[in-house]
């Protein structure tokens, strides 16, 4: 079971979620979590209780703005202290687009390379271009 995880420099999180949902007409599952990234140390100790519900043949999805912002930093922090760096698939950049195909196939597909394509081919199905 993947869990998901929304983060980004303040607020980037929990309205991304909120605007994928609008959007989609969708639920989030229990196994969803969207954190707030404007207190970096209450960012962590929430990113830590996230951790806390990782199991043995769980993996994390974690959709993030940038990964040079500091939650991403603080994440990365508390994924190499609990020794889940190979149980991770991190993206940065993550838009509307991506967090819709995250819910729909992140526990559809079995392998975080199937689900890198999945994801990579929604958000690129995504783009519009207007112009000459």
């Amino acid at each position: 079971m993947r869990k998901l995880v929304l983060f980004g420099e303040g607020n980037f999180g929990p309205a991304l979620l909120e605007s994928a949902l609008m959007i989609s007409n969708g639920q989030a599952d229990a196994n969803t979590f969207a954190l707030d990234g404007t207190d970096v140390l209450k960012f962590r100790r929430n990113f830590e209780s996230v951790c806390n519900t990782v199991y043995n043949k769980d993996s994390l999805l974690l959709l993030s703005d940038l990964s040079t912002s500091s939650v991403s930093q603080e994440a990365w922090l508390v994924l190499e202290k609990r020794d889940l760096l190979n149980r991770m698939l991190f993206v940065s950049g993550a838009s509307v687009p991506t967090v819709m195909a995250a819910l729909a196939y992140k526990d559809e597909v079995e392998t975080d390379e199937e689900l890198m394509k999945v994801l990579g081919a929604q958000t690129k199905s995504s783009l519009i271009f207007f112009g000459s």
